[in-house]
């Protein structure tokens, strides 16, 4: 079993980080974490706390969700998510996650060298359904819907607490189903509960950074963002 004060370590900073951005708390911590420990346990783990950070953002900033906006992520993106879900054995493959982590890197390089280039939106539906597909094979598809539908927001804390509902209510979706094919989180619930709630203070205390950064430096810093989670999930999976 894993440490618990490593991995308390690690989940604490990386959904301190997706409190602060919105997304990539889940890819840091399996980024991270799966150098030391075994991924599938660290997959559970992850629908866990990833489930208490989604609730403590929308405990502190429900008020700027768009349930707009959300009911038209969530359109695109879950019948992806339950088909990649349901594929996992015959996906689940180290080459294809290599793929999309370079989709992510080169997005990030030309959107910092070349901003004014508008995507066109065909190709932003595509990246939100490419990402329900991959939240359901490797639930690290947040970056995809975020470069689909990123400019449909009005402020951070809009894309914040409305990307935070969607990892909510995905998470919760993907809990259920993997519990309706028979399988079980007693064995890590039991061991790993406390982190949910350091988890949850590590978020509200991301938040702080978060209400700090300017508007346009904070979209500048979301391409970052995903430029490197695309580095990270090339170099780590």
């Amino acid at each position: 079993m894993p440490s618990f004060s490593v991995i308390a370590t690690i989940a604490c900073f990386a959904y301190a980080i997706e409190s602060i951005f919105g997304f990539g708390g889940t890819i840091i911590f399996l980024g991270i974490s799966g150098l030391i420990y075994d991924f599938e346990s660290l997959l559970k783990l992850a629908m866990i706390v990833g489930l208490s950070s989604g609730l403590a953002v929308l405990i502190q900033s429900f008020k700027y969700l768009s349930v707009k906006h959300l009911g038209t992520i969530l359109i695109y993106t879950v019948p992806g998510a339950l088909i990649g879900t349901t594929m996992i054995t015959y996906l689940a493959s180290g080459l294809l996650i290599k793929l999309f982590s370079i989709i992510l890197i080169l997005y990030g390089i030309i959107n910092l060298f070349f901003p004014n280039i508008a995507i066109p939106k065909m190709i932003k539906k595509i990246l939100l359904i490419l990402g329900g597909f991959i939240q359901g094979i490797y639930t690290v598809g947040g970056p995809f819907v975020l470069m689909g539908f990123k400019d449909n927001f009005s402020s951070k804390q809009e894309l914040r607490s409305t990307m935070a509902g969607y990892f909510f209510v995905i998470n919760s979706m993907r809990a259920l189903f993997f519990l309706a094919l028979g399988g079980s989180y007693t064995t890590i619930v039991n061991a790993y509960y406390p982190i949910a709630f350091l988890v949850m203070i590590s978020v509200w205390l991301g938040y702080l950074v978060h209400t700090r950064i300017p508007e346009l430096m904070f979209r500048k810093l979301i391409v970052i963002a995903i430029t490197v989670i695309g580095i990270i999930i090339l170099l780590t999976k």
